[in-house]
């Protein structure tokens, strides 16, 4: 079970910003609400969330920008990203995953596909976060880097 439903969600449109905090609030996320890329950062001072939720286009610091500057800092680069967008303009899942995101949702959004995509999200991180820790895994980890360096070795 996830230990943390924590969100920052980041829309310029103050309707849909209280529509989404609503929502996921009723499905039991503690939502924080940011109408700009600028006030997001400000929020993130305060509060770490577990997941952010970010429309691409938001007035001050677009998300494009937000998502490279909080993947270069070091108390933010591990806080996953879901871009959001209505007017894509090219960007697939595969170009928000090379500029930072960790994931993409079309708008207009479908409440349970975003509850999924955010689940899954927070879920690859904590298995991330598991193996990462885990002491069989980091052992495992070694010996196959020993045993590279040994066949690294024979070579030369």
């Amino acid at each position: 079970m996830l230990t943390s439903r924590k969100i920052l969600i980041v829309e310029d449109r103050g309707d849909l910003l209280d529509l989404l905090g609503e929502a996921l609030a009723l499905l039991g996320w503690e939502t924080i609400l940011a109408e700009s890329g600028r006030e997001a950062l400000d929020k993130l001072e305060r509060e770490t969330p577990s997941v952010i939720l970010m429309d691409i286009r938001t007035p001050v610091m677009n998300g494009i920008k937000l998502a490279a500057s909080l993947k270069a800092h070091p108390a933010y680069k591990n806080i996953p990203i879901l871009a959001a967008s209505g007017h894509s303009g090219g960007l697939t899942r595969e170009r928000c995953l090379a500029l930072g995101y960790d994931d993409f949702i079309s708008k207009p959004l479908a409440l349970p596909e975003l509850e999924m995509r955010l689940t899954n999200i927070l879920s690859v991180e904590r298995l991330k976060t598991i193996r990462a820790t885990d002491p069989v895994n980091l052992e495992s980890n070694r010996r196959e880097r020993s045993s590279r360096g040994a066949d690294r070795r024979r070579v030369a």
